[in-house]
């Protein structure tokens, strides 16, 4: 059987995540610094198995109503991303409910699983509050006066922005008088918090991207309506100026947006900036509805933006499409759901990637190679948990997986190839 096609899922898994880890390949393979922009925010976690003081707020006040929005979305399965405008919101939830903080942001959430691992980043930020800064652990650096800092060696500036509230429920717990069948996490901001405006990483990260690994960018869907033409456009210009100094991958990942407007907006300023374009299933369907087998619709949008890597994550499995190796992308592939199925067992980013004893892998729901002139498309299975410990920055899991491993150089006698 072509190796590409698929074969024993837990067998190939077993064999690859010993690699993964800390102390695994360092040897003979080597990362760069990671860039990881745009957005940024302190994550307030909620268990909505105890939301009791939300759940019996008087009816028709702003809690009852944000509860019987949450419920609903748990009893469809439905997680993603909603805005709420109630400015007083955060203040009532954490008065009623028990929140835990941590840094939150794609770019952040990635930099913090690839530190787990040994990898080192840079992010954007802005607000360099207390809590905040309390939230980055050792290995994501920011940027101040040209330097690379730890967050410890920053000096703290007023909050002036509030936490990003996540809802996360678990398949067959109830959630008031519904129990939902798929675990997720429902986020919800209660402002547009937009792009981290962070000058000193925009210099510095331009100053190393020739020997970066690989960069990461994000978070558009926090902008508002009538700011994203402008806040696209400064965004994937950064992109230009890390392409047009050598840095061989870049990766947008696109998340959702409240109109296909916006969403085409988005695609059409990316358009030769970036060189790889990620999304779950959901985001995928929002621009393909119906689309069961992905391969040519993956196809269609690579070529239309100049991309050479378009990847759809679900559940239970992950697709590219490639213009580059399909053997180093299946790798990519199963890296990163190996590295999100760890931290959803651990319920958080783990420094030694193991497969849980009860991982399921699903077989495909198309052929799991193909190729159609220049783009290879390949599928892997993933090993999926009904039960999660948690499913919050799973997504962010997945890309910091496949970037440590499209980003990695390898060391061959000591000359770098």
């Amino acid at each position: 059987m072509n190796e590409l096609a698929g074969g024993n899922w837990p067998a190939r898994y077993s064999s690859l995540v010993g690699s993964l880890s800390a102390c695994g390949e360092a040897a003979t393979l080597r990362s760069g610094l990671f860039l990881c922009g745009m957005s940024t925010v302190v994550d307030a976690r909620v268990d909505m198995h105890d939301m009791d003081a939300l759940a019996s707020a008087s009816e028709s006040s702003r809690a009852q109503d944000l509860f019987r929005l949450l419920q609903n979305r748990a009893a469809r399965g439905v997680g993603g991303e909603i805005k709420v405008d109630w400015a007083n919101g955060p203040d009532c939830i954490r008065s009623k409910v028990r929140v835990r903080h941590a840094l939150g942001g794609t770019g952040p959430q990635a930099a913090w699983v690839l530190s787990k691992l040994g990898g080192k980043s840079l992010i954007a930020l802005e607000d360099r509050h207390a809590l905040m800064l309390s939230q980055i652990p050792a290995g994501v650096m920011l940027a101040e006066d040209g330097k690379l800092r730890e967050a410890n060696d920053v000096t703290p500036l007023p909050q002036a922005v509030p936490e990003t509230f996540i809802f996360e429920y678990t398949a067959g717990k109830p959630v008031g008088d519904v129990v939902p069948r798929r675990s997720s996490r429902i986020i919800v901001r209660f402002i547009d918090r937009g792009l981290q405006d962070d000058r000193e990483f925009n210099s510095l990260s331009t100053q190393l991207a020739s020997s970066a690994a690989a960069g990461l960018l994000s978070g558009l869907n926090d902008v508002k309506p009538e700011k994203m033409a402008e806040e696209a456009k400064k965004l994937f210009a950064l992109a230009r100026s890390w392409r047009d100094a050598g840095l061989k991958v870049i990766h947008f990942e696109l998340a959702g947006y409240p109109s296909l407007e916006l969403l085409n907006g988005v695609l059409i300023a990316l358009r030769g900036s970036v060189t790889s374009l990620g999304m779950s299933q959901s985001e995928f369907l929002a621009l393909y509805p119906g689309v069961e087998t992905p391969m040519g619709a993956m196809i269609a949008l690579g070529e239309r933006l100049s991309l050479s890597r378009v990847c759809v994550h679900a559940d239970n499995w992950a697709a590219s499409v490639t213009r580059c190796d399909p053997h180093q992308e299946l790798r990519a592939l199963m890296a990163g759901c190996a590295i999100a199925s760890a931290r959803a067992a651990a319920g958080a980013p783990v420094d030694r990637v193991t497969v849980a004893p009860d991982a399921q892998f699903e077989p495909l729901p198309f052929d799991g190679y193909a190729r159609k002139g220049d783009w290879s498309f390949v599928a892997c299975s993933a090993p999926y948990l009904a039960e999660p410990a948690t499913t919050l920055g799973l997504g962010d899991s997945f890309t910091a997986g496949c970037l440590l491993v499209l980003g990695r150089k390898t060391i061959a006698h000591g000359v770098e190839v």
